[in-house]
């Protein structure tokens, strides 16, 4: 497929503004050519119609083809002047069929204005899988790839549209992109499952990560509204382009901004539009270019990559003379002028300050500081000392010292990450949340503690030393995000609700401070809640690793404040019991009598634990004292925020 043309076709569909809509269509098409138009075409259908088959979908492709063959004819209809999007809903509104399947008849109804609200709208509420399911075998996706590649990815498309109806087309066809790359690669290999399986695992990875990221500033428009939106993205670019002044910084930001209510609502025609006329603008930018060295590069790149590459960029470096560090008393006579008058301008230029010094810091830290300063601001800036009274306020908060702690908590989190399993960590994971929210179902729990880990992995891995800070909180509040937003927070409990509804920045350490809910009443422990049988011999570590975080459920939910300890010690007689059974010669008949006793001793263990439970709460949660365990140095350094520190050289679950 003819990806530049795919792409190029939305770039041009994006900057044609309805009062340049002079026979858009045969300009479009003569760019995109034949596979990009219907390639666009195919995205906006599937994600527009999610109960329709591909067949459905045909014969309204090939009427789009045709039509882009008129529009470029010596003499084209007067529907080629007509508006794009226009044109679109009128070509599905004449189906019947796909009208009544897909429940469109009162959007049909309306015209204009109306009907491509009525549409947005509808594809607003439709059920959304961000999972790529599982598929064929490589070498029978191979054979199907080789046969006719066009065809295949264009059920790629088909299929990923419709499961992700709100993503932007153009990260759709990114990701089809990438997928049929993958494809490329490994059915040249001779040993094509391995290098799929591979190749596969990074692209979804890269698929989920660009997922979360946009699911995530869509939901904090949503409910922080442009203000957080502008700041998250000032911290962001000001990092990446130091050299950028912060009036020219600020100009860029508020243009960014004013894509997101567009792209989160499912109005992918005008996203697309802002999305280019502000790389353009920001391109065109002569003066910003000769000093920001990674933009200038990213405007060398063609249309279709030059957002994406921006998006993407590593910071500049620090312009000559810049000072290390930001003191906000040094001229706070010019800051409580300016934010007396414009208390958003000075709360950009204070941002702008730090940002452009501090690449290291995530987003979350700085805002947290600009929380604190604006507090300060407010209470001291009509104050006829308000010099001293802003020294005062801020007296316990230094932005570089919060960076600092920060970034050794986070190195700490990595170096107990690395000092046990994927497994063991991913349980101790499950445990703490299981704590904090025993209401959550298993599921949820579930996604949270393999969500976790897998951020610290991929972090620590990818972005060592300084740089793990602003990988792992950034992706960490995203997920956060995602959780607030998914399930009713006060379905779980109260201080789910609180945390959730906390400003912004402060979200994360909210939760991080909950101690183990007491109030909960849990079920009972019974054997029939857990599944353990002869299964347990033979499945793969990925479902013995989903085996034994249940059985860590159950548990823990039963007792909140139950003991390492005593964690320990059901751990040891659930590894014993499996041992012992999976070397029955009736596996069966043992696990259905020693799966209910391990149930039992464990109901009785928890029952009569000492009611002393020393705080999930350290004083320190970096402290990682010599000679403590490697779960102590987990639980020490981890987002348990200092979990129970135990001594001794206690393994990890061997659930």
């Amino acid at each position: 497929m003819q990806w530049l043309s795919v792409c190029s076709l939305l770039v041009l569909l994006s900057v044609l503004s309805r009062s340049q809509a002079q026979n858009q269509i045969c300009t479009i098409f003569t760019e995109a050519k034949e596979d990009g138009f219907k390639s666009l075409i195919l995205v906006g259908l599937a994600q527009n119609l999610p109960d329709s088959t591909l067949g459905d979908l045909v014969p309204l492709i090939a009427e789009a083809l045709a039509m882009g063959v008129k529009c470029c004819s010596d003499t084209p209809p007067e529907d080629c002047e007509r508006d794009v999007a226009d044109l679109f809903q009128s070509a599905v509104c004449s189906s019947e069929t796909l009208v009544e399947k897909n429940d469109l008849k009162m959007c049909c109804e309306k015209t204009a204005a109306e009907r491509t609200h009525c549409f947005v709208d509808h594809k607003a509420k439709i059920p959304r899988d961000l999972s790529l399911k599982a598929e064929l075998p490589a070498a029978d996706q191979c054979e199907d790839f080789k046969k006719d590649h066009k065809a295949f990815v264009g059920r790629f498309i088909f299929k990923f549209s419709k499961s992700n109806p709100m993503l932007p087309p153009h990260v759709v066809l990114a990701i089809a992109k990438g997928y049929g790359k993958v494809l490329t690669t490994c059915c040249g290999e001779a040993e094509a499952q391995t290098c799929f399986d591979t190749k596969k695992a990074t692209f979804q990875h890269a698929v989920a990560k660009r997922v979360a990221e946009l699911k995530s500033l869509c939901i904090v428009h949503k409910k922080y509204g442009d203000r957080v939106v502008k700041a998250k993205k000032l911290v962001q670019y000001s990092q990446k382009m130091p050299q950028a002044s912060f009036q020219e910084m600020g100009g860029m930001v508020d243009k960014i901004v004013a894509t997101v209510a567009p792209c989160c609502s499912g109005d992918m025609v005008t996203c697309m539009k802002e999305r280019k006329t502000l790389v353009d603008e920001v391109c065109a930018d002569e003066s910003v270019l000769s000093r920001a060295a990674g933009l200038s590069a990213c405007c060398k790149e063609d249309a279709v990559h030059r957002g994406s590459c921006v998006e993407a960029m590593k910071p500049d470096p620090k312009p000559d003379g810049l000072s290390e560090h930001y003191d906000v008393h040094a001229d706070i006579a010019a800051v409580c002028q300016t934010f007396t008058k414009t208390p958003d301008l000075a709360m950009g230029k204070l941002v702008y300050e730090i940002s452009v010094r501090h690449p290291e810091s995530s987003q979350q830290v700085i805002l947290r500081f600009a929380k604190e300063a604006e507090q300060a601001l407010l209470q001291c800036c009509d104050m006829e000392d308000h010099a001293e009274c802003v020294k005062t306020a801020l007296a316990g908060s230094d932005v570089d010292k919060k960076i600092t702690d920060e970034t050794d908590y986070y190195k700490k989190m990595c170096a107990a990450e690395a000092a046990v399993s994927d497994d063991s960590f991913e349980k101790s994971m499950m445990v703490y949340y299981t704590r904090i929210m025993p209401q959550a179902s298993f599921d949820q729990l579930h996604m949270v503690s393999e969500t976790v880990h897998d951020v610290l992995h991929a972090c620590c891995k990818d972005e060592p030393g300084h740089f793990v800070l602003p990988c792992a909180e950034e992706k960490l509040t995203d997920a956060i995000d995602a959780t607030c937003d998914d399930y009713d927070p006060s379905s779980i409990n109260p201080h789910i609700a609180h945390c959730c509804n906390q400003s912004y920045s402060m979200r994360r350490h909210c939760i991080l401070a909950i101690q183990p809910d007491t109030e909960f009443t849990p079920p009972e422990l019974d054997a029939s809640s857990f599944h353990m049988g002869p299964e347990l011999c033979t499945k793969d570590s990925k479902d013995l690793l989903l085996s034994g975080k249940k059985l860590l459920y159950g548990v823990v939910r039963h007792k909140t404040t139950i003991t390492e300890d005593h964690l320990k010690t059901i751990s040891t007689k659930y590894h014993t019991m499996k041992e012992k059974c999976c070397a029955a010669e009736d596996q069966a008949a043992c696990f259905t009598e020693e799966a209910p006793k391990l149930v039992s001793e464990s109901a009785e263990l928890v029952k009569w634990q000492s009611p002393v439970f020393r705080s999930l709460s350290s004083p320190n949660r970096g402290a990682c004292a010599s000679g403590t365990s490697v779960r102590a140095a987990l639980q020490a350094a981890s987002l348990e925020r200092g979990a129970l520190k135990t001594t001794g050289h206690t393994p990890p679950y061997r659930f």
